[in-house]
């Protein structure tokens, strides 16, 4: 069982797109009424940003096909980049992350249900 560089996890641990579509769930309708006011939210979104951070820089699966830019930030994030922690650390940057991760996750399911009905 290969095992990923980060944390030492296997690859059973990987997340995949059902993965992070249930881990979005909760947020799901808060993520989508932003209103742009900065500390609207508080930190409303901060337990999310870290547990998708740390799931986007394991190796593999959906994480292989994830836009670089999702997993080049959560590196820089998890690395102590202070530049990156200082963005992330205003709510609505974590807010825009997240949203565009999430829009893109919802085209992936979209596009699996599209092939499953060509079928």
């Amino acid at each position: 069982m290969a095992v990923s560089r980060m944390n030492g996890r296997s690859d059973q641990d990987v997340p995949e797109l059902a993965d992070y579509l249930r881990l979005f769930r909760p947020y799901a309708e808060r993520l989508r009424d932003f209103q742009g006011r900065e500390g609207a939210f508080g930190d409303r979104f901060a337990l999310l940003f870290r547990q998708v951070v740390r799931r986007v820089v394991q190796p593999g699966g959906l994480n292989d096909r994830l836009p670089r830019p999702f997993v080049e930030v959560a590196l820089r994030y998890l690395r102590g980049d202070h530049q990156t922690v200082r963005y992330f650390s205003y709510e609505e940057n974590r807010h825009f992350y997240l949203s565009d991760l999430y829009d893109w996750l919802l085209i992936q399911e979209r596009g699996e249900r599209m092939r499953r009905m060509g079928r």
